[in-house]
């Protein structure tokens, strides 16, 4: 049972996982008290999945002095596609070397498990900071804060809570409950499902390549290194908003019907399901949502628990990131201006918080809808332009879009930072001296 009574403002941080960890280290550069709740047993639980960092969230990492600490990670330098029947390959390009050149840091290919440890293992105090096995059982308001009860039958209090767990919010759930609002319009719907996993070898594929081969109803993605490797392989389901568990037998039942699709050039998924390390492979549900309410009182989101894609963008850990440095910031700014805000006052940082993300979060989901849609093949439409047109695309037109995202890349203004020698000038830097 856990009992814990704040002296100053404190923030609940419900999730331990890529962006509340980074969270963590964020109010920990601005020395403002927090205390992580993770419901599982272990923070360093995860294993087989494949996260994309983009140079954006890099750079945030080198910020708070973890980019280099990083060890283990896949660079990745080209992008090839190709047809799951047949191999044949459509397009390949430098993409993701060209970026990395432009914006001074790579894209990097790491599994969820080292990202978390990454972050983990270098957090300060994290033996006090984080508690496991406490799950949320309800949160309750109080005027200048919260108690945020357990299902252990404990509880914490806390100035705000920050939900950050994931798809299927606990917190979000009793922010909706206390807000008495209307379901969102885009709420969290499984329109696909896959199964991921890493490999111990190149398998003969080209190291710091990205594969994505797709045909209708199915889209794969490889991520290979010199040793190693991240796949995932997404097929669309009837849509559902249930949240479900498959077990081994059905991961096992689905990777036995992919058998014979093409995912790298002469390389058929047989090939890499042989070499698949099992205990990392898992079959989940791919989520899609957006909520049109990220805060309420003293309860805010960020992260899959307001804005989710499915991994085919790549963008999922990089947008959480990117919103964690934001509220950040926001919670900095008030807390200078008031060491103990009202709720007034940090409603109107939440609102700041959600202005400032909501433009380039509704847009990449919005896209992220429109991708996974066109290289499944959803319409006779997505088929002849993944087809036929995608290929004709030229890489220069590709990196200007991405080039747009990757240079507006949230910094934490008030962690002193002197940026790499870039090509392309950031959008957003450091605002303090320390």
């Amino acid at each position: 049972m856990t009992r814990s009574t704040p002296a100053t403002f404190r923030v609940i941080i419900v999730g331990a996982g890529p962006v509340g960890l980074y969270l963590a280290h964020a109010l920990s550069r601005a020395n403002i008290d927090y205390l992580v709740l993770e419901q599982y047993d272990s923070v360093l639980r995860h294993q087989g999945a494949g996260v994309l960092v983009y140079p954006q969230t890099i750079r945030q990492l080198d910020q708070i002095g973890l980019y280099r600490k990083a060890k283990d990670y896949i660079e990745i330098h080209t992008q090839t596609d190709l047809l799951a029947r047949g191999g044949q390959v459509i397009k390949s390009t430098g993409l993701w070397s060209i970026l990395g050149e432009r914006h001074a840091y790579p894209f990097l290919g790491f599994s969820r498990g080292q990202l978390i440890a990454l972050l983990y293992e270098n957090l300060p105090e994290k033996e006090t900071r984080i508690k496991t096995g406490v799950a949320v059982f309800d949160i309750e308001a109080r005027e200048t804060g919260f108690k945020v009860h357990l299902k252990d039958g404990g509880m914490v209090e806390g100035s705000i809570v920050v939900g950050v767990d994931g798809v299927y919010s606990k917190t979000r759930q009793i922010m909706l409950r206390l807000a008495r609002t209307p379901p969102d319009t885009c709420p969290m719907t499984a329109a696909y499902h896959g199964i991921y996993g890493r490999f111990d070898t190149c398998a003969g594929l080209r190291p710091g390549t990205l594969y994505q081969s797709r045909d209708s109803g199915t889209v794969s993605q490889l991520i290979v290194g010199e040793d190693r490797g991240h796949f995932a392989i997404l097929r669309s389901i009837p849509p559902t908003t249930e949240s479900k568990r498959y077990t081994t037998e059905d991961r096992d039942s689905f990777a036995e019907e992919l058998t014979d699709n093409m995912i790298g050039p002469g390389v058929r998924f047989k090939a890499i399901w042989d070499l698949t390390v099992k205990e990392t492979a898992a079959m989940v549900n791919q989520e899609e949502g957006y909520c049109d309410k990220w805060y309420h009182g003293r309860i805010v989101l960020a992260g899959d628990a307001v804005h989710k894609v499915t991994s085919v963008t790549g963008m999922g850990v990089n947008m959480g990131i990117n919103s964690a440095v934001v509220l950040a910031n926001e919670l900095y700014r008030s807390l200078r201006s008031e060491p103990d805000p009202s709720t007034n006052a940090l409603q109107h940082a939440f609102t700041r918080y959600q202005q400032i993300r909501e433009p380039e979060a509704g847009r990449l989901h919005t896209v992220g809808r429109i991708q996974i849609r066109t290289v499944t093949w959803e319409t006779w439409a997505d088929w002849l332009y993944d087809r036929f047109v995608n290929p004709w695309v030229g890489v220069d037109t590709l990196v200007d879009l991405l080039g747009k995202l990757i240079k507006r890349g949230q910094i934490l203004e008030y962690v002193p930072f002197v940026d790499l020698p870039v090509q392309v000038p950031w959008v957003h830097v450091p605002t303090s001296e320390g």
